[in-house]
């Protein structure tokens, strides 16, 4: 195939392609990005957790309320409907400070709450006829599987972050 693309026209043009200035900026541009990615998702945690954290503490009466109607978790309503949008909050300041070695903490405390985030949606969905979402605004209209899938890229995303960071500064 490559001996078929060489004595082409197509060849010669991907060629021309390649070393023009458009094209080795688009380069340096997508690598750029690429060395961002991890500051971008921990800007977009604090976003979410922001958000979340927000709604919940907006609407904490119902937040509550959910909570108490979930099985083995409805005991402990209360100091779970004051302590994880208060949690969500303090991860998403603390994620938008400049210093990197507490980022990079703060990214796998937030990873690890969106993992637990996720296990439960996934054992809501898996064992649960009468499923309460309590995730706030957008978020909780969305589907059920929807939002399993979304936690699940976030989890990923974030995954990649931690991973990327440890290579890039450590």
């Amino acid at each position: 195939m490559q001996k078929l693309i060489n004595r082409t026209r197509i060849g010669t043009a991907m060629d021309a392609i390649a070393q023009t200035k458009a094209a080795q900026w688009i380069g340096r541009k997508s690598l750029w990005v690429y060395t961002q990615l991890p500051e971008l998702v921990a800007y977009g945690y604090a976003f979410l957790y922001m958000y979340t954290g927000y709604d919940k503490l907006y609407n904490l009466e119902t937040f509550i309320d959910g909570n108490s109607k979930i099985p083995l978790v409805g005991r402990y309503a209360e100091l779970i409907g004051w302590g994880i949008p208060t949690l969500e909050i303090l991860l998403a300041v603390l994620l938008v400070l400049p210093f990197l070695k507490l980022k990079k903490i703060v990214l796998w405390a937030s990873v690890v709450l969106m993992g637990i985030f996720t296990i439960y949606l996934a054992m809501m969905l898996a064992l649960v006829p009468d499923r309460l979402c309590h995730c706030g605004g957008v978020i909780e209209s969305m589907g059920w599987t929807t939002h399993l899938i979304f936690n699940l890229l976030w989890l990923g995303a974030g995954i990649f972050a931690i991973r990327k960071l440890k290579k890039l500064y450590f």
